[in-house]
C-alpha cells in the first residue's frame, strides 16, 4: 500500500494550523483523526517513510479494539486478514502455562499504522512525512508554538499552531529543546529489542497465540500477524545484552533457556534495539503542548495494554483540544493530568508490577505451577489489563 494525499514541507509553512501532531503511531493517528472529525486544520508529522517496522508487539486488546469500535475506526481491523488471539502461553525454564485471552487480535505495525493514517487524511488531516520536527522553546508573550521541520538532515521550514500533541514516541525526541518536559528513565531500564520474519510455513509458534519466553534477564514475546509472518518483540536487562554477542544472541539465549524452540529465520533474522523503556515524563502537558502515548510514559506491554492506552488517550485529548483552543490556562493542564491518570496508572502498576515478577526466578517458577494447575487464577489480571 502507499500513502495518498501527502503534504509538502512548503505548503505545510504556508498554512495555519489548528493542531500540530507529532508521531503518526496510534496515539497521534487517533487524535489527528478525531480533531479532524471536529472541523480543525490539523497537520499530522512523521519522522519515518511509510510503511514502516517499529520494535513494538503487534496485539490489539479487547480494550483497543472495543475504543476503535466506538469512535469509527473498528472496520480498520474488521476489513483485514487479521489473527484473533485467544491465548497467552508462558514458558520459564521448562515450565508451561497457557491463560485464556478476552479477545484480541494480531496485526503488524506496518499495516496498522498505515490504516489509522489513511483514516486520519480522509478525516480531513494533512499528513507530512519523512520529516523530523522539533519545538521551539517558548515564552510567556507567545499565543503559539513553533516546529521546526528538517527533511534529509537540513532545516526546510517552520509551522505553528495553536495547540501540538507530541505522540512521538521514547523520550519524546520532539521536545529535547523545550523545558518543562523531562523524562525519567528507570534505574532497571530494559532494552526493546525486536524483528518481523518472514512467513517459515512452520507449525511452531501457532498463529492464535501470544508466546512469551522469560529468563531472569529479560522476557520475548512472538505472535503470528496477518500474514503468517512471526513477530518478535522483546524487554532484555542492558547488562545482558552486553555480555551476549548481539541482541539477537540474548534472544536467542532467552527462547533456549525457556524451552521455546529456535527456528531458522529467528537466528538469520535482522533484530532491531530502541532506547531504555521504562520511563517516564515528570509532567505531560505544558505551554499549548500535551504529550501522549508512549511520549508520556512507556506501558511494558503483555498483551497489547500499551497500543490500547495509546488510544484511549487520544480519544480523550480530542475532547479537550477544542477548549484548549478558546483559553489554555491550569485547568486545561489540570484536566489532562487527572484523565491520563485515570486511563493510564492503574494499567501501569499492573503492567509494571508484572514486569518487576518476572525478575524473580523463584515468583515467576511459582506463579507458572499456579497458573497450570488454576488456570483462573490469572482471568482477574488479564481481564483488568484488557479492559
Amino acid at each position: 500500500m502507499s500513502l495518498s494525499h501527502v503534504i509538502s514541507i512548503s505548503d505545510a509553512c504556508s498554512l495555519d494550523w489548528d493542531v500540530i501532531v507529532v508521531g503518526a503511531g496510534p496515539a497521534g493517528c487517533v487524535a489527528a483523526h478525531q480533531l479532524s472529525l471536529q472541523k480543525l486544520r490539523v497537520l499530522l508529522i512523521e519522522r519515518k517513510a511509510f510503511p514502516r517496522y517499529k520494535v513494538c508487539g503487534c496485539c490489539l486488546n479487547q480494550r483497543a479494539i472495543s475504543s476503535l469500535q466506538q469512535i469509527g475506526l473498528g472496520t480498520i481491523v474488521e476489513d483485514l486478514d487479521i489473527v484473533r488471539l485467544d491465548s497467552f502461553q508462558v514458558r520459564y525454564s521448562g515450565r508451561e502455562a497457557i491463560i485464556p485471552l478476552p479477545g484480541g487480535i494480531a496485526i503488524s505495525r506496518s499495516v496498522f499504522d498505515e490504516k489509522l493514517v489513511q483514516a486520519a487524511i480522509h478525516a480531513g488531516s494533512c499528513f507530512l512525512p519523512e520529516t523530523t520536527a522539533m519545538l521551539r522553546n517558548y515564552t510567556e508573550h507567545d499565543q503559539a508554538r513553533d516546529v521546526e521541520l528538517t527533511h534529509q538532515g537540513e532545516l526546510s521550514g517552520v509551522v505553528t499552531a495553536k495547540i501540538v500533541l507530541v505522540a512521538d514516541g521514547l523520550g519524546h525526541p520532539s521536545l529535547q529543546n523545550c523545558e518543562g518536559f523531562k523524562s525519567v528513565i528507570s534505574e532497571n531500564s530494559r532494552i526493546g529489542v525486536g524483528t518481523l520474519l518472514a512467513e517459515d510455513g512452520s507449525a511452531e509458534y501457532p498463529a492464535g497465540m501470544i508466546h512469551m519466553a522469560i529468563n531472569k534477564n529479560g522476557y520475548v514475546g512472538l505472535v503470528r500477524v496477518e500474514d503468517g509472518r512471526l513477530n518478535i518483540a522483546a524487554a532484555i536487562d542492558r547488562d545482558f545484552i552486553k555480555k551476549s554477542v548481539s541482541p539477537k544472541e540474548s534472544v536467542i539465549q532467552i527462547l533456549k533457556d525457556s524451552g521455546f524452540p529456535i527456528l531458522p529465520e529467528i537466528s538469520e533474522g535482522s533484530f532491531k534495539g530502541t532506547i531504555p523503556i521504562t520511563r517516564n515524563t515528570l509532567k505531560p502537558v505544558g505551554k499549548h503542548v500535551f504529550v501522549l502515548g508512549d511520549a508520556a510514559g512507556y506501558l511494558e506491554p503483555f498483551t497489547g495494554e500499551g497500543m490500547a492506552n495509546a488510544i484511549s488517550e487520544a480519544i480523550t485529548v480530542a475532547r479537550i483540544v477544542p477548549r484548549a483552543l478558546l483559553k489554555w490556562d491550569h485547568q486545561i493542564e489540570e484536566e489532562w493530568l487527572r484523565k491520563q491518570h485515570d486511563i493510564s496508572v492503574g494499567r501501569l502498576y499492573w503492567c509494571r508490577w508484572l514486569a518487576q515478577l518476572l525478575r524473580s526466578p523463584r515468583a515467576v517458577g511459582l506463579g507458572l505451577r499456579l497458573f497450570h494447575m488454576f488456570p483462573g487464577v490469572a482471568r482477574p489480571i488479564v481481564t483488568r489489563l484488557n479492559r
